[in-house]
């Protein structure tokens, strides 16, 4: 992975230098946070409770070889308290060919294709500095089919990835394995869309062999998730909200595990600079832990978040951001397993974005 990372870094150096308009983008964005924690919250909880700092870069090279076909590396790298670790991480690195409207291919290392909270969660378009907490961005390795069909009212997604949608704060590392990702939606003109995924197959990995009954495999526990979302925007305010089930099959454990949650998230324009957001979190999630070839945890925890916060935009590239963040658990204890208490978060977040193709190809952009 190391060695990919820096394959991409040196291929965007190189590139950089005889940029062409139209046929190659360079573009990166900073973040710096600070941030003051709990120090217990299994979701909130930085840096053991004291003042923490993060500092992220990302950078995207996009090169157009044809007129249908685009070449797209994505990498990220992160440090400070506030993080569990510095990394670098090569997000994406995929060939996009598109056939028409009706049909777009992705393949190499791309974005989970569940949900929507996705395609904006960069500190530049996610109104808020947290994340929903159902199913962090993922980056499997995997193809996606997409289209748009009857003058763009409805839109799907066919997929194969190589990992399952999952939250590894609840469920164990999954490993690699290919699982099919179905979904569809419908648009009512540009202001209003609703739509559907699905996906099943193992949702475990190698790393709980051991604690496995005698003759199982992980890849015989199997996971199946259907999700929803839709979007309404109308004037300066724009609301969004997803939801899924999940069911899971637990070793040791007689019955299926289900889980169930959603989000609804509302952002207010108050003027051209200045925007309100808020976000609040339901979740009953699937707890599964391994403990040994004749025990398995397999509970349903039930957690609650809410998130508000205001956002500045200084420049046309620069944007300013603080919120305060809440979370809440009924059940603080599951025996067997770790314990669930309450929390609090407050974060400032300043982002910058720049685009290195606009300097070298005077102001073009891919």
């Amino acid at each position: 992975m190391t060695r990919a990372c820096l394959l991409a870094l040196a291929c965007t150096a190189l590139l950089a230098g005889p940029v062409r308009a139209q046929r190659v983008a360079v573009e990166f964005l900073f973040d710096g946070e600070l941030w003051k924690t709990d120090s217990a919250s299994r979701l909130l909880a930085r840096n053991g409770g004291e003042p923490a700092i993060a500092g992220r870069a990302r950078s995207w090279l996009a090169i157009r070889a044809g007129p249908k076909v685009d070449f797209l590396a994505h990498v990220m790298a992160e440090a400070g308290s506030a993080e569990n670790e510095d990394a670098v991480y090569l997000e994406q690195l995929e060939v996009k060919a598109r056939a028409a409207s009706s049909l777009t291919i992705e393949a190499g290392k791309i974005l989970q294709p569940i949900g929507t909270f996705g395609t904006r969660r960069f500190s530049n378009t996610n109104p808020l500095i947290g994340e929903p907490d159902a199913y962090p961005a993922q980056y499997p390795w995997g193809a996606v089919a997409t289209g748009v069909v009857a003058g763009g009212r409805f839109d799907y997604h066919v997929a194969l990835t190589s990992l399952p949608a999952v939250n590894e704060r609840y469920t164990p590392p999954p490993d690699d394995y290919l699982r099919p990702i179905a979904g569809i939606g419908v648009s009512v003109g540009p202001a209003f869309r609703i739509g559907a995924t699905a996906t099943h197959g193992p949702y475990l990995g190698d790393s709980v062999s051991a604690q496995l009954p005698s003759g199982r495999s992980w890849k015989d526990y199997k996971q199946t998730v259907v999700a929803g979302d839709v979007r309404f925007s109308k004037g300066y305010i724009e609301a969004r909200a997803e939801a899924s089930w999940s069911e899971y099959e637990v070793p040791t454990v007689t019955d299926p595990l289900h889980g169930f949650g959603w989000y609804a998230e509302l952002r207010g324009t108050v003027s051209p600079r200045v925007f309100l957001a808020g976000r609040y979190e339901y979740y009953r999630y699937a707890f599964v832990l391994p403990v040994n070839q004749t025990f398995w945890v397999g509970r349903e925890t039930t957690q609650m978040n809410a998130e508000v916060g205001m956002g500045y935009r200084v420049t046309s590239a620069t944007l300013l951001k603080t919120t305060v963040r809440r979370d809440h658990w009924p059940v603080h204890t599951i025996p067997g397993a770790p314990s669930f208490p309450d929390g609090w978060a407050v974060a400032i977040q300043c982002s910058v974005f720049a685009s290195a193709t606009d300097l070298l190809a005077g102001g073009s952009r891919y």
